[in-house]
């Protein structure tokens, strides 16, 4: 009984550590920013939409060269700006603007070809979108507790572990690299399909008109 209970205030006592917060408030960003993202494409006229759906529609699919530079110009962007405590909230900003995006682009999905019919697309267009906000926040997760442990330890003068944490920073940047090689592979992939799909379906309404 002694243990039950001094194990059930243990987890009473527990709080919420630093780093989980920022995961937490990391997540609560980026739903936010899906959440304005879809926000902005509902609010458009219907033939602001029918263009926009048009344009993605008929647009040209990039390269996996070009995916990769885009995403790894992104990834870098954020690990440069965690080197900072200004960047870090500069990062704060691009995630959002992430989930922004990604709000908008599932609301085209969702709103022009529906779930029923589009399930397939969504499903193509959530797995690429996954794995590059998960890089995203892991990123971005990063370079907040590189801040962290710097001020940490410029705070307790322990200058002797600067070092240590600069190449750990480094050697998580690589982590990021296979993270977005393999997310640019699988955009190389699913957005063609996703494309074609949208291209179908713009043509279906344009002839039934």
């Amino acid at each position: 009984m002694k243990l039950h209970r001094r194990s059930k205030k243990r987890r009473q006592k527990r709080k919420i550590s630093p780093m989980e917060r920022l995961i937490f408030s990391i997540l609560g960003i980026v739903l936010l920013g899906d959440i304005v993202g879809a926000i902005m494409y509902l609010r458009q006229s219907p033939d602001v939409q029918a263009d926009l759906m048009a344009y993605v529609a008929t647009g040209n699919a990039l390269s996996f060269f070009q995916i990769f530079w885009r995403q790894f110009l992104y990834q870098l962007t954020i690990w440069l700006m965690g080197l900072t405590l200004i960047g870090n909230v500069v990062n704060l900003f691009l995630i959002f603007v992430r989930g922004v995006s990604a709000g908008f682009n599932l609301a085209v999905l969702i709103r022009e070809i529906g779930i029923a019919s589009g399930a397939g697309v969504i499903l193509l267009w959530l797995m690429q979108y996954i794995l590059i906000l998960f890089t995203t926040i892991l990123s971005v997760y990063f370079s907040f507790r590189f801040a962290y442990f710097m001020i940490k330890c410029l705070m307790k003068k322990k200058y002797n572990l600067i070092k240590k944490h600069i190449k750990g920073y480094a050697r998580q940047f690589v982590v990021l690299m296979v993270l977005t090689l393999f997310s640019a592979m699988l955009s190389a992939v699913t957005t063609p399909r996703i494309q074609q799909q949208l291209a179908r379906h713009v043509f279906s309404v344009e002839t039934s008109e």
